[in-house]
Parts: structure tokens; sequence; C-alpha cells
């Protein structure tokens, strides 16, 4: 694999922007229509714009050479090849390593709905490690988030895994505070606090 695979939820980005949309589209109309009590209002719908794009428009799963980073809404775990011992997708992608558990925010699987809209073909070809029993579960179908991730993720690392290239030298996972995201979003939880009480 020589150029990364970035992979984000298509319906967390779309519940983002549809947040954000309102959210500004309310903080215009209480500025035109009242702008002295929009100071009360609208760091509430900074807070809930800005929330909406931390947890659903953010997040990210990155596969390249070096392993596979999480990005969730606090954190970015990155985690080498030679770490992951299985990849799962019941409630999201899950990646058991050496170190513990990482769930990626951003490749959640798919709920009951979803399931009456999917497609035989989406359970075939599908990398060796995706069938438990010779079947597949919901979360490993390509159509949703957690199983294009999972698509990505298994087959370098059973490329890999094949090639014997799979060595866990035993070093700490890379962690990465998302300090501006914590931040910004103090500053908002503080600015609504603010101005309810002023």
């Amino acid at each position: 694999m020589s150029e990364a695979h970035v992979l984000r939820s298509r319906f967390g980005r779309i519940l983002a922007g549809s947040i954000g949309a309102v959210c500004a589209a309310a903080a215009i109309i209480l500025i035109i229509q009242s702008p002295p009590d929009a100071w009360r209002v609208v760091p509430l719908l900074a807070l809930l714009a800005f929330a909406a794009w931390a947890a659903y428009w953010a997040p990210y799963v990155r596969v390249d050479d070096d392993g596979v980073a999480v990005a969730n809404v606090f954190r970015t775990i990155h985690v080498p090849w030679g770490q992951i011992q299985r990849i799962d997708t019941r409630f999201a992608l899950t990646l058991y390593t050496s170190h513990g558990r990482v769930s990626a925010w951003a490749a959640p699987a798919p709920g009951r709905h979803a399931l009456l809209f999917t497609q035989r073909e989406q359970g075939k070809h599908l990398p060796e490690t995706s069938y438990l029993d010779g079947t597949v579960r919901p979360g490993d179908l390509v159509g949703s988030d957690s199983g294009a991730a999972a698509y990505v993720v298994r087959r370098q690392w059973e490329k890999l895994r094949d090639a014997g290239a799979l060595v866990d030298d035993g070093a700490p996972r890379d962690v990465r505070l998302h300090i501006a995201t914590i931040t910004t979003g103090a500053l908002l939880v503080v600015a609504v606090v603010l101005s309810m009480v002023l």
C-alpha cells in the first residue's frame, strides 16, 4: 500500500453538515431579528455546531504503510500493524491490539434498519478474516462505514500477516490529544454558561 486511505462516516458528515447549517441559519435570523437577545443564544448554537463537527465530521480512520490511525473526538491513536491482533465490527470498527482495544468513532456498524437495504454481493469477496463460521456480520458489509473501513484494514493486515511481516516491537502506541478541539469546546461551554448567568 503506497498511498494512505482516509475513511470517514458518510452519515456522520451529512448529520454534522445539517446541524451546522441549521445552527448558522438560526444564528443569522436571531442576529437580524433580535440583536440584543442574540448574544444569549448564539453561544449555545455555536456549541451545538462545534459538537456536531467534533463528533461526526472530524473523526476518521487512516490506513497507510505504518499502520492504522483512529481519530476520535478527543484523541488520535496510531496503531502499528504488528500490534493488531484482531479486527471486529460488532458495534464499530474495533482493533484488538497488544495494548488494548481501539474503537473507531468514524466507522460505526449499521443499525438493524440498514440490513433491509443491503445486497447479497456486499458479503462476497471479503478478506478471509471477515467470515465467522462462513457468515459475515452486518458490520462487515462493505456498504457500511464499519465494513468499508474493516475491508481496507483487513486486506492490508492479512497481506502483511501472510508475508510474515507482522512484528510487535512492544513500543507504546502513539496517542495524540486533540488540544485545539478540547480547548475550543471548553471555551464554548464557558461562553454558554456566561450567556445564561449574565
